[in-house]
């Protein structure tokens, strides 16, 4: 694509660069050259501010790590405590890029985002619910089966740009404009007075807003709760832990809500489930939603698909819930989570203090959705919450309580928890 004066003025803007899928070019030793490559080529689009460039992957060597810093090229993954603190020479990252893309994203006022990776759909998807939010966006890769030289050229021609929140609203302007209205005064101020008016009309709304129960809440746009007080979210991966055969989504949101009020839980529950692609009997449930219940269902690929759209989505259920100065609960439905440290210190560092933290991880014998006593079980005997510590406590080190190791992260979960957790929220 062309030079233009595309980006929208802000003071910031953020590089995400995925090194799997574009790795540094064979020959290629000043790793300045590439950061000074990207700024000339955010420039020619319009952007002269502040710029961070940060690569990811899944394993990058200490030497090539640190050159990349010299460059003002940050590594992600050392943003987390895990990766810090470990003390493995080659260390592997398990955390997909856009984790950090939304985890970082999230907090800040609309910024620039440019992102350098392959347009993977989960990829895409995320772009597209930040979009939403207000940021602006480009998505920087050559076509299928080629590299990316880094030069200037090759950046600007492989530039896929999103539509910027300030065009989208002076198209509306001008569109306004031909139906003879008023001319409003504040256009050109850019988008982030748009985005102050955006949360304010939101405030506004949340007072009158009547929730739509058949609108799939999807993330792709902001979440707007409706629902007063504590809530509980349950996010299930429904590949590793089915429902029963035949049953309908009202009958699966009204087993798991009866089993979660059984147990001193709100009644204000609010169910997403995560299919694999193969799966035929899930697939009945994918599509427009025909009924009331909180619940909803969508094909999310594989094992290790399933748990990247997972945390997103939860990173941005827990950035846009309720705030309220009540304890919430999160379930997490899912073998993938608990014992891989990265993926536990994100939900941690994601989850305000009032809220409780469960990972469920049913066994095989608890895992049937066919018993009467589902999904009961799979609180009972497969709930534990997480509490998270990162230390150099000694192995040898006795403690009056239970723990499970895993690089230096301890699952530290009281006894009482394992068996009764539930009874804390009563």
């Amino acid at each position: 694509m062309g030079e233009g004066e595309y980006f929208s003025g802000n003071d910031y803007t953020m590089v995400f660069w995925n090194m799997d899928d574009y790795p540094i070019p064979v020959g290629m030793d000043d790793f300045g050259s590439i950061r000074i490559n990207i700024v000339e080529a955010l420039e020619r689009f319009g952007y002269h501010g502040e710029t961070d460039v940060n690569v990811h992957c899944e394993q990058l060597e200490c030497d090539v790590r640190d050159e990349l810093s010299k460059a003002r090229i940050y590594y992600l993954p050392e943003a987390t405590k895990v990766y810090l603190t470990s003390t493995a020479v080659n260390k592997v990252c398990s955390l997909d890029m856009t984790a950090f893309l939304v985890r970082i994203a999230l907090p800040q006022p609309p910024i620039n985002i440019a992102v350098i990776a392959k347009p993977k759909a989960e990829l895409v998807r995320v772009l597209e619910c930040l979009k939403s939010r207000g940021h602006t966006l480009m998505l920087i890769h050559p076509p299928d089966g080629e590299q990316l030289s880094f030069s200037v050229d090759t950046l600007l021609a492989h530039a896929h740009l999103g539509d910027s929140k300030e065009e989208e609203e002076e198209e509306e302007e001008e569109d306004h404009l031909s139906k003879g209205e008023e001319e409003d005064t504040s256009v050109g101020l850019g988008p982030y007075y748009y985005y102050c008016q955006y949360l304010s009309q939101v405030e506004k709304e949340k007072e009158e807003e009547v929730e739509d129960p058949y609108k799939i809440l999807d993330f792709l746009e902001p979440i707007r709760p409706s629902v007063k007080g504590a809530m509980t979210a349950v996010f299930w991966d429904a590949q590793y832990c089915p429902f029963p055969p035949g049953s309908t989504p009202d009958e699966i949101y009204n087993s798991i809500e009866l089993a979660l009020v059984e147990r001193k839980f709100t009644n204000k529950t609010t169910i997403w489930a995560y299919l694999g692609d193969d799966d035929k009997n899930g697939s009945a449930l994918l599509g427009d939603k025909t009924w009331a219940s909180r619940i909803y269902f969508f094909s999310a690929g594989d094992k290790a698909s399933r748990r990247i759209r997972m945390t997103n989505d939860i990173c941005f259920w827990a950035h846009e819930s309720s705030r309220q100065p009540v304890r919430e609960s999160l379930f997490i439905v899912s073998d993938q989570f608990r014992g891989d440290p990265y993926y536990v210190e994100l939900l941690h560092n994601l989850v305000p203090a009032c809220l409780h933290l469960f990972c469920i991880t049913p066994t095989q014998d608890i895992n049937k959705p066919e018993s009467p006593e589902w999904p009961g079980l799979f609180f009972d005997q497969g709930a534990y919450r997480l509490l998270l510590e990162i230390s150099e406590i000694p192995a040898a080190r006795s403690c009056s309580k239970k723990r499970k190791t895993d690089a230096g992260m301890l699952f530290m979960m009281e006894d009482e928890e394992e068996t009764s957790g539930m009874e804390s929220n009563k």
